[in-house]
Formats: structure tokens, C-alpha cells, sequence
């Protein structure tokens, strides 16, 4: 049994760290989000102490094989009625199947499928279906602190120190620091970027060379960088894939490695940003980043998916540390800027009035069709329709805030040190959290008359606190005039974080039924 009933509490607690304001969720008729299921079912703190002891049995039998890691990897939901406070949660857990040993790049062990029939006041509310991996962590390779898939462990020692071993045992290239340039990377270190400024005639270049290519002259100075910027051209990075750049520790981010008009500065490597084979290092993009001070150079562009860069895309400058030796500029997209205002800037003009702003897209909503206009659903739902993306900041507020709001109290969600203790660099996202901010993707975009039907992810590169989370939606069928179901992806500086299908259906307004 559920530790409490359904009640408004804990309602407003999720969607206040979901950022989900559904009205569905909300005033004296509310209903819990769908993607709620489990958290009712929670065992919170103290744990559950009437379950069926096959589960710890099982538990027991796995840990005492070794296989004492643990990590969450597919949920699926279905949601036959809507959960009401003063609801009466029961639930009957099985387990619905443990694999033969499978070996992994975690490490070896096996899949645990659990199937739960919720019910509400007796009558069946929905069923959940959640498989872990109970595995004995692999050997660490690499310089990564993560297994090459990008999942986190549970359990194990602390990630390896990064210095002393070669590009081929995993670590990334080293820039290759000068007399020439070493006043840049000093710059870098302290979060500077800095552009040299000829003595003689006052042109700035970069990258950093011992005179000037216009008068000759040797004397410099340095002047920083704004940090203001828009792509000018870029490349995606596909195949070979090259383990050394596979996704490190603090992000997948990418090299500084500068062109122009000598030697580079250093290139320090470019890191992959969405691997879909694990230990690859891509596909990820690749920018050259023109400066409104009028030079340009390369770096990789983060926070977006590889597939949406575009030229004369606004971009800022922000650092990200690789490792314990090496920080890099990076550069992300400008607050406020879409693609179609990149296009615009780039071909000199302004964009169109109707263009969709970034804060639509940061919610989800897409401005045609207004949700609060009554056009027809079918008009909505047609397959190959893709939805504006929802920006995600992976905040450790929100990080926290979610798994206490899902009642999950395991301590790799909020206690860093723990976290590191078993072997994570940091505290991650829970399955939980991922399935909650999903559901709000479907229903911001979809409007206040959608309603979730199914949702089915499967977890992929793990959200880490300072990364973003970018969810991309594509419909994929059309089930009747109101129900359709959508592929989703959700990709953070590492890769695809989760993976699904939604099914939604947007009711009829009421003066049309």
C-alpha cells in the first residue's frame, strides 16, 4: 500500500521542481500528473517494510554474486485513470524477469524487469514496468570516471586521477602550450579569453602569433574577448569515431584548437557530444566561431543538439573544465536566439514577425495552434510534425528538488560526496525526475486539454548538474483525430539522455463535443 493518499501536497511539490503548470494539476479539481505513478508507490526514507521479501531475496542472492552496482535503465507507464486527491494508492509488485548474465560496458551482470499494477481505491489506476541492471562494475578505463555508454555506476571507487597516461589509454590530447601562445592558455586558466593586440598598428589576431602579419611589428598586447559571437561555419563530426574524445567528466565539450592565420594555438581535441556507440566520440558539431571583435576561431558549440546548429547562429562564450588539467572555451548558443534568427542575422535581415521566440520554445509551446483556441485536434496531430524543443538547465536545485519531490531518497541524487563515493563525479538526474520533465515536454506543447496515455523511456547519458538538457519531439502516428503518439530524445552535453515514445491525445473543447 501506498504510505499516503493521493493529496495536493505532494501534487504542487512535483510540479513546482518539474516547472510543469498544467491546470489539469491544479485547484480544488486537480488530478496528479501522470508520470506521478511511482512516486505513490515510493517507500520514501524508510523504505517498504511489508514487500514481498522475493524482491530482497533476489537482491541479496545478486549482491552476494557480486553484482552489487545498480542502475536504472528502461520505465514504462500506463495510465488508465487519473489519480485524485484522497485516492487510496494499492499496488501488487512482480518480478516479471531477471536476464542470463549480460556483459556490458558497466560491467557484467543482470537485467531485473519488475511489472506494478497500481490501483486507486481498488480500481485499477495504471501499470508500471521499471528494469534495472544489478552488474559488478568493469575495471575503469580510460580517463572518463564513467563507463563509455555514459551511465553512471552506483557503486565502486572514486574515479582515477587523469594525469600519466597516453591519448590511446583514453585520455584526451593536450593543447600543445608555447612561449608563443602560452599567455593564452594562462587566460583560459582563469576564465579569459584573450585576443593579442599588434603593438604597431593596433590589429588584433588569433591566433596567438610572435608578430604581426600586417606591419611586422613584434610588440603586442592582449585585449579580452566579450564573449559575443555567431557560428560562421560549421562541420558535424560523425565517423571515425575516436575514443580519446569520447565524453569526459564535466561535459562533452570541444576543442580550442584556433585557425587563422599561422599555427594553431594548441588544438586541445574535440570532445563527442551525442556518441551513439559507446566509447565513440560523435556526432557533435564543430563551429567557426566569428567574435564581434572581428577575429574567428574553433571551438565546438554545446547546449544544442548537433542537428540544430546553424549559421549565423548567436553564441556566447562560457568555460568548461575537461578534467583536473585542462579547461576549454566552449562556446553555447545566446539566450533569446533561435535558428531562425541565426539565419536572419546572417543574411542581414530581420526575422519574421511570426517567427516563434526562445521563450516559447524554452516551454515547449508552440504558438500555432493556440492551445486555447477550439481548433480541431486533427489539425495538430499529423505525423512527421516536430515539436519545438524545451530547454532544460540541469540545475543541482532541480536535480535535488525532483528526486525528494519523487520520494527517492538514494543518496547518489543529492550528496555529491556520496555520489563520488560510488564512483559518479557528481550527483545525477533519477528516472523519475527524467519521466516527469517528459510528460511536461508533451503537455506544454500540446496545451491544457492534453492528456498523457503512455509513456515509455529508456535512459541513456546521465543529466549532470551545470550540463542542459535539450527534449526534442517528433509525432510518429496518429492513433485517431486525438491521440497521437511522439518520439522523443533528450540530449545533454554527453549524448541522448532519454529516449521514448508518448502517447498524448489533446480532447475535444467542450462546445465542440
Amino acid at each position: 500500500m501506498g504510505k499516503d493518499p493521493v493529496n495536493a501536497a505532494m501534487i504542487r511539490h512535483w510540479c513546482e521542481a518539474m516547472g510543469d503548470a498544467h491546470p489539469a494539476y491544479q485547484g480544488p479539481d486537480a488530478v496528479a500528473p501522470p508520470t506521478m505513478l511511482q512516486a505513490w508507490t515510493m517507500g520514501g526514507l524508510s523504505g517498504h517494510q511489508g514487500r514481498n521479501p522475493a524482491h530482497d531475496e533476489l537482491f541479496a542472492l545478486l549482491d552476494g554474486a557480486g553484482y552489487t552496482s545498480v542502475v536504472a535503465t528502461d520505465c514504462e507507464q500506463e495510465y488508465l485513470r487519473p489519480l485524485r486527491p484522497g485516492d487510496v494508492i494499492t499496488f501488487d509488485s512482480v518480478i516479471e524477469s531477471v536476464s542470463a548474465r549480460k556483459t556490458t560496458k558497466l560491467g557484467t551482470g543482470h537485467f531485473v524487469t519488475t511489472r506494478m499494477d497500481v490501483r486507486a481505491n481498488g480500481e485499477t489506476a495504471g501499470t508500471h514496468r521499471f528494469r534495472i541492471l544489478k552488474y559488478a562494475p568493469a575495471a575503469r578505463r580510460g580517463a572518463q570516471g564513467r563507463d563509455a555508454g555514459g551511465r553512471s555506476p552506483a557503486s565502486g571507487g572514486r574515479p582515477p586521477a587523469s594525469g600519466g597516461r597516453s591519448p590511446a589509454s583514453g585520455k584526451r590530447p593536450r593543447p600543445v602550450v608555447n612561449r608563443d601562445n602560452a599567455g593564452f592558455w594562462a587566460g583560459v586558466a582563469d576564465h579569459k579569453l584573450l585576443i593579442q593586440r599588434c603593438g604597431g598598428c593596433g590589429r588584433l589576431r588569433f591566433p596567438w602569433l610572435p608578430g604581426c602579419n600586417g606591419c611586422g611589428a613584434a610588440d603586442w598586447d592582449t585585449v579580452e574577448a566579450s564573449g559575443a559571437g555567431t557560428v560562421y561555419s560549421y562541420v558535424v563530426m560523425h565517423h571515425p569515431p575516436f575514443p580519446a574524445f569520447a565524453p569526459t567528466v564535466a561535459s562533452a565539450v570541444g576543442a580550442a584548437s584556433a585557425v587563422g592565420e599561422a599555427s594553431a594555438v594548441g588544438g586541445a581535441g574535440v570532445v563527442g557530444g551525442a556518441g551513439r556507440e559507446a566509447g565513440a566520440g560523435g556526432p557533435y558539431a564543430i563551429g567557426l566561431i566569428e567574435l564581434v571583435e572581428g577575429v574567428r576561431m574553433v571551438s565546438n558549440v554545446v547546449g544544442v543538439p548537433y542537428d540544430r546548429v546553424r549559421i549565423g547562429m548567436p553564441v556566447r562564450l562560457e568555460f568548461l573544465r575537461v578534467d583536473e588539467e585542462l579547461t576549454l572555451p566552449v562556446f553555447r548558443p545566446e539566450e533569446g536566439a533561435t535558428a531562425a534568427e541565426g539565419r536572419a542575422a546572417a543574411e542581414g535581415r530581420a526575422p519574421a514577425a511570426d517567427a516563434p521566440r526562445d521563450a516559447d520554445r524554452k516551454t515547449g509551446r508552440d504558438p500555432a495552434p493556440d492551445p486555447a483556441q477550439d481548433t480541431p485536434p486533427a489539425l495538430a496531430l499529423r505525423p512527421g510534425l516536430e515539436l519545438p524543443p524545451l530547454t532544460v538547465p540541469l540545475t543541482r536545485t532541480l536535480i535535488v528538488s525532483g528526486a525528494v519531490a519523487s520520494r527517492d531518497y538514494q543518496d547518489v541524487h543529492h550528496d555529491a560526496e556520496a555520489a563520488r563515493e560510488k564512483g559518479s563525479p557528481d550527483i545525477f538526474m533519477n528516472i523519475l525526475t527524467t519521466n516527469g520533465l517528459v510528460g511536461r515536454y508533451l503537455t506544454d506543447h500540446f496545451g491544457p486539454r492534453s492528456v498523457l496515455r503512455k509513456v515509455a523511456i529508456r535512459l541513456g547519458a546521465p543529466n549532470y548538474p551545470g550540463d542542459t538538457m535539450v527534449l526534442s519531439g517528433t509525432v510518429t502516428a496518429v492513433l485517431d483525430d486525438t491521440t497521437a503518439e511522439v518520439r522523443v530524445v533528450g540530449r545533454n552535453g554527453l549524448g541522448d539522455h532519454v529516449t521514448g515514445t508518448v502517447t498524448v491525445t489533446v480532447e475535444p473543447a467542450a462546445d465542440a463535443r
